[in-house]
């Protein structure tokens, strides 16, 4: 029996290797950026080592002025993801903006690409949007580019689910609540009929679960921690998030549950306020391809800061050794004071290498009362360290 579970969760990490390697994984950050800046406190001496992601939040610590903002992700599509965002800043046409990726939709896109966009993207960029552009395309079956990528292809099949159960107007309801009464009243409506088999087995899914980026790792830690594992877990972040949080600028699950962002509803990057700021500071922001232990092995620079989103998860029980090296590259990289920000399943970071902690302070009387607050939801903590 043991060589066969041996046999599964090799099968099922080459899965998961295979997904997150190479396909768009994410299509908007899952990070709270409200929260990152307030821990991270930027200026414009900053130098910002990052996880691409989705880029979303590399763009909004940009409003801060910082200095240098380095993104590696060893996935090319998350980067290219990026490079698009900042073509369109380079091109200068707000309402382009607004169309790609506040309404995740627009007609001619393809057309859009080749004529003013191509232009500013670097070649392996050019290469993934040359094939995927069309997900801007809005067709009969798919009308936003969030129901694009692996993460956007399960938000697809939720919405789904509520169209199918009549539950888009509770739904449209609890997002234009104006009172944590009001969003509880919707949300209790609401919550009964989001589980079922169906849904409940979807959760269950290693091949979800993959799709939405989360490794065998993080799932472990999840299920050290909850009796019903992930359906536990999920259900208290949902009750969490909908019923003791203000719904009406929480753009990260709005545009999981409807497709597309507002106006008075979106990452601050969307914002015709901040287009003209971002665009004379969108240089700024360098994507690299690479695991982030290569970066840093390769990089002459320090950085004052470090953004690691929840990427300390995924080495924890796989590659316990890569954690150590990157964890000793990190800190032969470190300014002075160097911030450290990042987000766990687990509510205390016990699982890094012990030489850690004799190097860095965690600032938990900052970080546990903002965790709270935090609009994701989908972590079980947040840490700050500064390097001594």
């Amino acid at each position: 029996m043991k060589l066969i579970s041996n046999i599964v969760k090799r099968l099922q990490r080459r899965f998961f290797d295979t997904v997150t390697s190479g396909n768009l994984v994410y299509n908007t950050c899952w990070e709270d950026p409200r929260i990152d800046r307030e821990l991270l406190n930027l200026n414009s001496s900053s130098k910002i080592l990052m996880l691409t992601s989705a880029g979303d939040n590399a763009l909004d610590y940009l409003l801060d002025d910082v200095r240098h903002i380095q993104c590696v992700d060893i996935n090319p599509t998350q980067n290219a993801l990026l490079e698009l965002k900042k073509a369109i800043f380079k091109n200068g046409n707000y309402a382009l903006l607004w169309d790609f990726f506040g309404k995740g939709r627009k007609t001619g896109a393809e057309l859009i690409y080749r004529q003013q966009l191509r232009q500013f993207l670097p070649k392996q960029a050019r290469k993934f949007w040359d094939k995927n552009i069309h997900n801007f395309s809005p067709t009969a079956t798919k009308d936003s580019f969030y129901f694009s990528g692996t993460s956007g292809k399960v938000a697809r099949t939720v919405f789904n689910q509520i169209h199918r159960k009549g539950l888009m107007q509770a739904v449209n309801n609890l997002l234009a609540a104006d009172s944590l009464e009001e969003q509880a009243y919707y949300f209790h409506d609401i919550e009964p009929q989001l589980w079922n088999p169906f849904s409940e087995w979807l959760i269950r899914r290693h091949a979800t679960m993959a799709m939405l980026g989360v490794p065998a790792s993080q799932r472990k830690m999840i299920e050290q921690q909850y009796e019903d594992g992930l359906l536990e877990f999920i259900r208290k972040s949902l009750h969490q998030v909908f019923t003791e949080l203000p719904i009406k600028d929480n753009y990260f699950w709005r545009v999981y549950l409807t497709g597309h962002y507002t106006p008075n509803c979106c990452p601050n990057y969307l914002r015709e306020d901040y287009f003209q700021i971002l665009r004379k500071r969108i240089h700024r922001i360098k994507t690299q391809t690479s695991s982030l232990l290569e970066a840093l092995q390769k990089s002459n620079e320090t950085y004052s800061h470090y953004v690691l989103l929840d990427h300390q998860d995924w080495m924890t029980f796989t590659q316990p050794d890569q954690l150590t090296n990157q964890w000793r590259q990190i800190l032969n990289h470190a300014q002075s004071d160097a911030r450290i920000l990042f987000r766990s399943a687990m509510p205390e970071p016990d699982f890094l290498p012990d030489f850690v902690f004799d190097n860095i302070r965690f600032h938990p009387e900052l970080t546990e009362s903002l965790h709270k607050k935090d609009r994701v939801g989908t972590y079980e903590s947040t840490h700050l360290a500064t390097v001594l």
